[in-house]
C-alpha cells in the first residue's frame, strides 16, 4: 500500500503536475489524520469495554460478600438474642423485690457467663478494591451512594461496638482475678478454688461489680444487635439493587 501511494507521488512529480500533487498530498494526510482518530477511537472503545468488564467483576465480587456476610449474620443473630435476653433475665430476677444476697451470689456464682460476643468478621475486600481502583466513580451517583453510605455507617456502627467491647473487657479483667463462675464448662474451676473464692465475699463490691458489668454487656448485646439488623436489612437492598445493575 505505502509502495503504492509512493509510485502515485512519483509520477504526479515526474510529470510536473504540482497543484494535483499538492490536492493528492493533502488528501493523503487526511487519510493519515483519519487513520489515527478511528484507531484512538477504537483504542478508547477498548479501554472502556475493559473497565466495563472490571466494574461488573468488582460487582459481582461485592454481591457475593454481600451474601455471604447475610448468612453469617443470619447465623449469628439468634445467639446475640439468646444472650441478650439471659443477661436481662438475670438483672430482672436480681431486681426484684424479694432478691436476697444469695441470689446476686447464685446468679453470679453459677449462671452469670462474662464471656462477650466476639464481632463478625465481613468480607471488605471487594469494596476496598472498587475504592482503591477508583471504579466506584464510574457508576451511577444512586449506585455509587447507596454503597459509600452502606459502608460508612457499617464502619461507624463496628467502631462503636469495638469501643464498648475493650470497655467491656476492661471491667472483666477485674471481675475474674476476684470472682469464679461456673456457668460455662470452659471455666470449670473446681470445688476447691470455687468454695475459697465464695466464702468470704463483699455483697456490696459483688453487686455493683454485677451492676456495672451487666450493664456493659445490655450496651455491648445492644448495639450489636442494632449493628447486625442494619447490617442484614441493608445487604439485602443493596443485593437486589446490583441484581438490577448488572442485569442492565
Amino acid at each position: 500500500m505505502i509502495k503504492f501511494f509512493r509510485r502515485i507521488r512519483q509520477s504526479l512529480l515526474t510529470e510536473n503536475k504540482i497543484g494535483q500533487y499538492l490536492k493528492y498530498a493533502i488528501g493523503e494526510i487526511l487519510l493519515v489524520v483519519i487513520g489515527i482518530l478511528i484507531a484512538l477511537q477504537i483504542n478508547n472503545w477498548n479501554e472502556v469495554k475493559k473497565t466495563e468488564v472490571k466494574i461488573k467483576n468488582s460487582l459481582v465480587a461485592l454481591r457475593n460478600d454481600l451474601i455471604q456476610d447475610t448468612l453469617l449474620i443470619t447465623e449469628r443473630k439468634p445467639f446475640i438474642i439468646e444472650q441478650y435476653q439471659l443477661n436481662e433475665s438475670l438483672r430482672a430476677r436480681v431486681a426484684k423485690s424479694d432478691a436476697t444476697v444469695d441470689t446476686l451470689i447464685h446468679v453470679m456464682r453459677d449462671e452469670f457467663n462474662p464471656n462477650w460476643s466476639v464481632q463478625i468478621i465481613y468480607n471488605r475486600n471487594a469494596y476496598n478494591s472498587l475504592n482503591q481502583t477508583g471504579l466506584i466513580e464510574n457508576l451511577s451517583d444512586s449506585l455509587k451512594a447507596n454503597i459509600k453510605n452502606f459502608y460508612n455507617k457499617k464502619f461507624s456502627l463496628n467502631d462503636r461496638i469495638e469501643k464498648t467491647t475493650n470497655d467491656y473487657r476492661e471491667k472483666i479483667t477485674t471481675y475474674v482475678v476476684t470472682y469464679t463462675f461456673g456457668s460455662t464448662p470452659i471455666h470449670d474451676q473446681g470445688p476447691l478454688i470455687d468454695s475459697l473464692v465464695w466464702e468470704n465475699i463483699d455483697p456490696g463490691h459483688l453487686a455493683a461489680t454485677f451492676q456495672g458489668i451487666s450493664n456493659f454487656k445490655r450496651i455491648l448485646f445492644t448495639e450489636t444487635k442494632e449493628e447486625l439488623e442494619y447490617s442484614l436489612i441493608s445487604s439485602r437492598s443493596l443485593i437486589a439493587q446490583l441484581n438490577i445493575y448488572l442485569n442492565k
